[in-house]
């Protein structure tokens, strides 16, 4: 079994460096299809090396990348995303000479604040041709992920996910949904738990409407993506998980606003809205998002995440309490190094007490630059998916002082990230020469990147 992991880790490095070295969004692609893979993989083979998995093909995403060479557009789209990266980067590596954990500690810790960051680059780096290949790749995964789902409603997580195996304990302890008087398991699918199956299908929206914008009435993608649309909300339902029902129906509402749209027909999402409400309607197990209803409780839940002793944190640890020290998820044959251990449901209040103060006003400082970025133009052909995106993102760094896994979700933060890079790049000019459109740079621009 131990061979078996290492084979997987192998193969994910050389599948990955193979397919960017084709194309980036191939090996986007790539990366994204171990990342949705990871957890059921992880939760039934246990072993050391099997955590590694995604990490490995991430790894040979970026070596690829690395011996690419970038077009002249690609530096000017990087330019204004590289002193953020560089800082927020940076700023941990330094930390991590500060020895306040065990090493391995502080390696984990050190991988989960700054492993995803590269996305942010790549996701600026890469086209609208090469992200309508990645909304189209996201209509198969999100199709094969709710045959899994279904598949454990039918069969029990048990048949999917070792009991036996540390790493599938939150699974197995989320059995809150209820119905028929008898309590019943939370839906992972083919991710780590619940919340993160739920999360990702919510992150593919931008893609996929603003991908369907992208498609015309001949393409045999329009249909597939408008179901995968669907497909992402049952998901969302069927997954039992309600942090993500309030960000899927703000994307919904958005989405299916005009501008940006023209190319969709309001029947589909007209039928879209008929199929997930009458699916949600009938499927008990689809309705624990109405335990909202209960205010207090949510209240109590928010005022708990958010206040939960960040001030007593500040003043305690002002540089942190050493990376991996501050609630970064550590693996159980790790648990045992962490010393003086601090953990606050709250992303914000993580990153203090494993960066500090210091780190914490960057990733503040980087959030509100990337709400500050101009929008595209109303013209662009993926004005739409770059909309969606800025607002995904947004309600991503909102909602994070009320739950972990901002910076360190597989393969949850690859995506968000890349979308934050995707809508934060600045915006090439399209000219037309011999009857063909191609991406060109404002002549001031194009003469400092040249220079």
């Amino acid at each position: 079994m131990s061979m078996l992991s290492l084979i997987l880790c192998a193969t994910s490095f050389a599948v990955s460096f193979a397919a960017t070295r084709c194309a980036v969004s191939a090996g986007v692609v790539a990366t994204m299809s171990i990342g949705y893979a990871y957890g059921i993989l992880r939760g039934n083979i246990q072993q050391a090396a099997s955590h590694f998995i995604y990490d490995a093909g991430v790894i040979g995403l970026y070596l690829a990348v690395m011996t690419r060479h970038l077009s002249p557009i690609a530096k000017c789209k990087l330019r204004p995303l590289m002193p953020w990266f560089l800082c927020l980067i940076g700023w941990p590596i330094l930390m991590f000479f500060v020895p306040a954990q065990d090493l391995m500690v502080q390696l984990v810790g050190l991988r989960g604040n700054i492993f995803f960051l590269p996305f942010l680059l790549i996701g600026a780096m890469m086209d609208s041709r090469e992200y309508r290949r990645l909304a189209r790749a996201m209509v198969i995964l999100n199709a094969v992920v709710l045959v899994f789902a279904i598949a454990e409603v039918v069969f029990g997580i048990e048949r999917f996910y070792a009991a036996t195996n540390p790493v599938n304990l939150t699974i197995f302890r989320s059995n809150d949904v209820v119905y028929d008087g008898e309590s019943h398991y939370r839906i992972p699918a083919t991710f780590v738990s619940s919340a993160a199956y739920a999360s990702n299908m919510v992150a593919s929206l931008p893609l996929l409407i603003g991908g369907l914008a992208q498609e015309n009435r001949q393409s045999m993608w329009r249909y597939p993506m408008a179901c995968a649309i669907g497909l992402a909300a049952l998901g969302v339902f069927l997954s039992g998980s309600r942090s993500a029902v309030a960000p899927l129906l703000i994307l919904s509402i958005f989405g299916v606003l005009p501008r940006g749209a023209r190319n969709v027909p309001r029947g589909i999402w007209v039928g879209l809205t008929l199929v997930v409400a009458a699916a949600v309607a009938v499927t008990p197990r689809m309705q624990r998002f109405l335990t909202l209803e209960d205010t207090g409780y949510v209240a109590q839940r928010i005022h708990g995440s958010i206040n939960q002793n960040f001030i007593s944190l500040a003043i305690e640890y002002p540089m942190g309490n050493g990376l991996g020290g501050g609630g970064t998820s550590l693996p159980y044959f790790l648990q045992d190094r962490l010393s003086d251990p601090v953990g606050l449901e709250n992303e914000y209040a993580r990153i203090m007490a494993e960066q500090g103060i210091p780190g914490l006003l960057l990733w503040l400082g980087f959030i509100v630059w990337l709400a500050m970025r101009p929008p595209a133009p109303g013209s662009n052909p993926w004005y739409k998916g770059k909309s969606l995106a800025r607002l995904f993102c947004l309600i991503s760094f909102v909602t994070a002082p009320i739950g972990l896994g901002m910076l360190d979700a597989i393969p949850g933060t690859e995506m968000l990230l890349m979308l934050a890079g995707w809508f934060a790049a600045p915006e090439p000019i399209m000219a037309i020469t011999g009857g063909r459109e191609r991406n060109t740079l404002p002549p001031a621009v194009e003469a400092a990147v040249q220079a």
